[in-house]
């Protein structure tokens, strides 16, 4: 016991010596970076540093905080041009959609120091772009002012340029990674987009994160804690609480030697076309400390809706679950119809500006007619696709019934019907076919079911054709031995595979995926993958994953399957919050639109029957045929296929 003791206690020696000498080394890196810095106030900021050192007074962001200023006094050093005496603090632009977790000791090593913000739009896509603001001085109060942006065919007004801050706050500690919770875990990850960085306040000491609740007066706004385990019930009701976010960027804070990001979202004019360069001045506490470039390269084409890999005439499904029930907002707003409304109207138009343009609709409730005629004149209003509906009405028939003598014990002639269902689905055909004249509608049959009830379906499911209507139910290839024939449309759980989509279309079926995983990485770039290029060159008729708004703000509640918050957006009494994950959805689907208008274009040079025009056509599919969509940067891929399009546009 003895000899384990000595061996323990030489091994924590070691331990300090090692840390003695690192924090020796930081020392002597931060005075040499000190002395020879040109930026006074970087070189107050480094001197500071280093006294602390010397001091002991180190917290446990300390190694952190030195590696950036070592990096950054290194890049000022080998671009002294660019250093500016009287400017508080520095910039690198960076790409928007990227792997990289930008926190607030997260050094930009994607980044472009002091660089213009670029980026390159069709007409009438929203784009994003992103700087990262590194100071050398606390600020209290910085302020942002867009300008017009001006080119040779005239201005995009400064209102089509949105700008954000990337609020870095704490989740649960598989976050930017996984679904699946680590609730003891808690991790900063930059996530949300916000206006009004001050509701959410973030606590470092206790890692726990408080949402801004605006209570009317006399209680005035408050701050309420979203961090609380799911053993500590805090009720909170999302459709009811008076959550909202600034509708534009208000002032905001530095805190010297953190990094803050700043995200650039321009919507293009459906007329604009050639390069517009325009300013967003900065103030910082009142001074005015110069502007950051922004220029912006309009493409002179727009963009198609999707359409799928292996036929050009077939849509490409951008759906998703959610929780946007009219009926449910009334009920728990106090019974504001007109409120509900235009919550309602938001969200839809928000998934519209994100590409998302086949949302399930939540099943009709008998008596609840009205409301759900409503909700279809929304989605209508918010310019959403009425030529396929997902949801609407219900294709699931009770359990009791389908597990009942009378359906297992019996062949399929024998069974009775579910008069339940048949009862909404009848309502639900006579209102959004004969009243609303929606032909199209596919009715969700039982989610992930076991064989029994899959084969339990069949009846009920024959009545639902016989009327016209068609089928959607989660599966896998499982489900071809004991249905298929039946399910006009699949949505395929888990990972996804070209060999799966080949067997669902060999017999006319479409095939969509969701789960794989389901929504709750934060990461923009992986959410972009997964959703759009190698979904689309897998042959899949779209995208329709689980979830778009899972829970309101809680990482750490978690379920008994443990998994995290499924939220692409989070919810707000009036509007959506949004976050680079939906940011980078918007950019999947984008994806897709860029690699259908190649399709489109190269077979109709090919079809000139010209031999350098064939040629052309080819070199273009076949770029795209091997492109590797699991490893490929797609922000290249993008580039590449803006350049291929604009040189099949000269053919003529």
């Amino acid at each position: 016991m003895r000899t384990i003791l000595r061996s323990l206690a030489g091994g924590l020696i070691l331990l300090v010596f090692a840390g003695t000498a690192r924090a020796d080394e930081r020392l002597r890196l931060v005075e040499s970076a000190a002395g020879d810095c040109q930026q006074p106030q970087f070189k107050a900021y480094l001197t500071a540093v280093a006294a602390k050192y010397r001091s002991g007074e180190l917290d446990n962001t300390a190694a952190q905080e030195v590696a950036i200023a070592l990096q950054v006094a290194k890049d000022l050093a080998a671009n002294p041009q660019l250093v500016r005496p009287t400017v508080p603090f520095i910039t690198y632009t960076v790409p928007a959609v990227s792997n990289t977790k930008r926190t607030q000791f997260a050094y930009p090593v994607d980044g472009s120091l002091a660089a213009p913000i670029q980026l390159v739009v069709a007409q009438g896509e929203y784009e994003p772009a992103a700087v990262v603001f590194y100071p050398f001085v606390a600020a209290q109060r910085v302020e942002l002012q867009v300008s017009d942006l001006v080119g040779k065919q005239g201005k995009i007004p400064a209102v089509a340029v949105d700008l954000k801050i990337v609020k870095v706050w704490y989740q649960a500690g598989t976050a930017w990674y996984s679904y699946f919770a680590d609730s003891t875990g808690r991790e900063l990850v930059p996530e949300l987009l916000l206006n009004d960085e001050t509701l959410i306040q973030v606590n470092t000491r206790s890692r726990d994160n408080y949402l801004r609740v605006d209570y009317p007066a006399p209680a005035g706004p408050a701050y309420v804690w979203i961090s609380n385990p799911v053993n500590i019930n805090i009720p909170f009701n999302d459709k009811f609480e008076p959550v909202a976010d600034a509708t534009t960027l208000r002032p905001f804070t530095l805190t010297a030697g953190e990094c803050k990001q700043l995200w650039i979202t321009v919507a293009a004019p459906a007329d604009a076309a050639g390069l517009y360069t325009g300013q967003i001045a900065v103030t910082v506490d009142g001074q005015p400390q110069g502007s950051l470039p922004l220029e912006v390269r309009v493409l002179p084409f727009s963009l198609p809706d999707p359409k799928t890999n292996y036929d050009l005439e077939r849509t490409y499904y951008a759906g998703i679950y959610n929780h946007n029930r009219l009926g449910e907002y009334v009920k728990k707003n106090g019974g504001d119809l007109v409120k509900a409304k235009r919550r309602l109207l938001n969200e839809y138009t928000n998934m519209r500006q994100h590409n998302v343009l086949y949302p399930h609709v939540p099943d009709l409730i008998l008596g609840e007619e009205n409301l759900l005629a409503s909700q279809m004149e929304i989605y209508r209003q918010a310019g959403l696709r009425t030529d396929a509906i997902f949801g609407a009405i219900p294709a699931i028939p009770p359990y009791d019934w389908m597990t009942s003598a009378d359906v297992t014990g019996n062949p399929i002639a024998k069974q009775p019907l579910p008069t339940a269902l048949i009862r909404r689905v009848d309502a639900g055909s006579a209102l959004l076919t004969e009243k609303l004249g929606l032909t199209n509608i596919y009715c969700f049959g039982w989610d992930e079911p076991a064989m029994r009830l899959l084969v339990a379906q069949r009846k009920p499911w024959k009545y639902i054709h016989d009327k016209g209507l068609k089928t959607y139910t989660t599966g896998t290839d499982k489900h071809l031995i004991y249905g298929g024939y039946n399910e006009d449309f699949v949505n395929y759980g888990g990972r996804y595979f070209k060999e799966a989509a080949d067997k669902w279309h060999a017999f006319g079926g479409r095939i969509t995926n969701y789960a794989g995983p389901h929504t709750g990485p934060e990461n923009p770039d992986f959410v972009r993958r997964i959703h759009g290029l190698d979904l689309y060159m897998a042959d899949f008729d779209g995208t329709f994953n689980y979830k778009l708004n899972g829970s309101p703000w809680n990482d750490f509640i978690g379920t008994e399957y443990n998994f995290r918050s499924f939220n692409l957006v989070y919810p707000g009494i009036d509007r959506p919050i949004d976050t680079i994950q939906w940011e980078g959805f918007r950019e999947a689907i984008d994806d897709v639109r860029y690699a259908t208008l190649l399709k489109q274009l190269a077979h109709r040079v090919i079809a000139t029957g010209k031999t350098e025009n064939i040629y052309q056509g080819r070199m273009a599919l076949q770029w795209l045929a091997l492109l590797d969509t699991k490893t490929c940067d797609l922000n290249a891929a993008r580039l590449e296929m803006i350049a291929y399009i604009l040189k099949l546009k000269a053919v003529n």
